[in-house]
């Protein structure tokens, strides 16, 4: 989904839910963040949110979905694993019946950088954007960016090796 369309489907969502009555909230992390918040990109795939009340923005989800024709898990909430208990959170759009939140941009590079999908592409190349992005220039700061959202045993070493190579120490 590029830019255009990612925010037309938050303006349905809205719609969907100011039709109901029902005032919701939307915490955005992931590529949509990258795209819309941060400008880092022109697209991505799913949108990884965290949504409430729950059940009914589900349900208007699936109604998009078939409306749409868009893959089931266009808007999904499988980053719940990922998230801290220091959740991050900047308000990013208000809408009549949504409003919507964005993960920091130091939030996202500590769930970059504890994801750490080395393989893919565009996770390492959103990483090194919010490195430039936060002016990171160590390791050392890196670590506290990631022990500020993280305990220290949910970093895996592997992530500390990407950040010495991207950071080139």
């Amino acid at each position: 989904m590029n830019k255009v369309q990612l925010q037309e489907y938050l303006f349905i969502l809205n719609e969907k839910l100011r039709q109901r009555g029902i005032l919701g909230e939307i915490a955005l992390y992931g590529g949509i963040v990258m795209c819309l918040a941060l400008n880092a990109r022109d697209a991505t795939h799913d949108i990884d949110a965290i949504f409430e009340p729950k059940c009914d923005i589900a349900v208007a989800i699936k109604e998009i979905s078939k409306e749409y024709n868009l893959d089931d898990g266009w808007l999904n909430d499988g980053v719940k694993g990922f998230t801290s208990k220091n959740n991050d959170l900047i308000p990013f759009q208000k809408l009549s019946n949504l409003n919507i939140y964005a993960a920091s941009p130091l939030y996202m590079f500590a769930m970059k950088c504890l994801s750490c999908r080395m393989t893919n592409k565009t996770e390492i190349e959103d990483i090194k954007f919010l490195i430039k992005y936060l002016n990171i220039r160590s390791v050392a700061r890196a670590e506290e960016i990631l022990y500020s959202y993280y305990p220290r045993n949910r970093i895996l070493p592997k992530t500390f090796y990407m950040l010495m190579e991207l950071l080139g120490e």
